[in-house]
């Protein structure tokens, strides 16, 4: 399938801005998070944790992003990454017990992750599942200035300032990093990352946590029915609109301004 431009990947971001610009009461504003996670089995940690030839040596290696999402998403099959989430619970301020990916959970210091080095973010993916509860979901990608990635994100991608985007971002001169209310932001990580290093600076830990069900190999496809978050309407009615539950860089990047209007950097 042919992927969307840029022009289309801009056009997808700024409707998931109408989209978060409509939501109300506790789904209108943001949370604090001060960890990014990743759930996977055991099997998958202890794999990456063995020394030896056949281990990861404490590595966790990127690979290829999936068909999950909108089918016509540029990084779908080429671009490697890691996903990680920085959804919290309304109540406790902490990831959710439950997880589809897994009995086994990395959590990771947000800031030091994402903020403390002179990454680069870039939209990539709104989304929405057939009949699932879980709302709506953006995608951000964070490359290495001068990476394969980076260049192939500047190419197909929009850029958004770190510190002043509608998903997730840290102010200047502050540590707190702060996600919207309105999505679920995901968060594919170009970079292999050192969980054995992570560790040893405590800024890393591992949890045990509710697998609830299990993935599907190649992802989910999207809503394609849904009129928040595809450019065009389909003309296939079987499928319902998903309805969500209580539950500074040298290309241009979007970002916020006080009258809550959005504007090129």
């Amino acid at each position: 399938m042919e992927m969307y431009s840029k022009y289309d990947v801009e056009r997808l971001m700024d409707k998931s801005i109408s989209y978060l610009h409509s939501r109300k009461g506790k789904y209108s504003g943001y949370q604090e998070c001060s960890v990014i996670y990743r759930n996977k089995s055991s099997s998958y940690f202890n794999n990456i944790m063995r020394s030896g030839r056949r281990g990861g040596n404490g590595i966790m290696a990127t690979y290829i992003k999936d068909n999950n999402g909108d089918p016509r998403c540029p990084i779908n099959n080429r671009l490697d990454g890691l996903f990680f989430s920085c959804n919290m619970d309304f109540e406790t301020g902490e990831p959710s017990k439950d997880s589809p990916f897994g009995e086994r959970r990395l959590r990771i210091d947000a800031y030091e992750m994402l903020f403390l080095d002179d990454y680069r973010m870039y939209f990539s993916d709104f989304y929405c599942f057939n009949s699932n509860k879980r709302g709506h979901y953006v995608n951000i990608v964070v490359t290495t200035p001068g990476s394969e990635a980076d260049d192939f994100c500047k190419q197909h991608l929009v850029a958004i300032s770190r510190k002043k985007n509608p998903f997730i971002h840290c102010r200047q001169g502050s540590k707190t990093v702060r996600k919207s209310c309105g999505v679920r932001v995901e968060i594919f990580f170009t970079d292999d990352v050192n969980i054995k290093e992570l560790l040893g600076e405590e800024l890393a830990t591992f949890e045990d946590c509710q697998c609830t069900g299990y993935s599907k190999p190649n992802g989910l496809p999207k809503n394609l029915n849904c009129p928040h978050c595809n450019l065009e309407e389909s003309d296939d009615s079987d499928t319902e609109s998903c309805s969500d539950s209580d539950d500074s860089n040298s290309v241009p990047s979007y970002q916020y301004s006080p009258q809550n209007s959005w504007s090129w950097r």
